[in-house]
């Protein structure tokens, strides 16, 4: 096989591994998800927890699909103090940097509540300081 083949290939294989590092390292790491559906009025509460440290950036994706009643959800820190509350959409992506360390709750809370609705929290490591890691 010709050098200039052999360069080639390697210089190929290696950009692609460095294109494949910087996406491992960059990705968002799932802290949790919560989804619920319900055909008959329910009024309840559910909710997730995780462990995250002061600096980070947490990523909400919400989507739902509220046909009647009201859905509520709440972000409360280890002391159980609401500290943020996403909007009410169909389809939303929202950020919230922790203040301090320790565990978060997200609650969904429900109220007369039909439909169904689907969230997923996630690190947003690209966002976050290194320290907060």
């Amino acid at each position: 096989m010709n050098k200039k083949y052999i360069i080639l290939i390697i210089s190929v294989l290696a950009v692609t591994a460095g294109i494949t590092g910087v996406y491992l390292l960059a990705q968002p790491t799932v802290l949790g998800n919560m989804s619920n559906k319900y055909s008959t009025q329910v009024t309840t509460t559910s909710g997730i927890s995780f462990t995250g440290e002061a600096g980070s950036r947490i990523k909400f994706v919400l989507q739902s699909d509220v046909m009647s009643g009201n859905l509520d959800m709440t972000l409360y820190d280890a002391a159980g103090n609401a500290v943020y509350t996403l909007d009410n959409a169909k389809e939303l992506a929202a950020y919230f940097t922790l203040e301090r360390s320790g565990t978060y709750t997200l609650a969904a809370s429900c109220d007369n509540f039909v439909g169904m609705y689907k969230v997923i929290m996630y690190l947003d490591k690209t966002n976050t300081n290194a320290s907060s890691r």
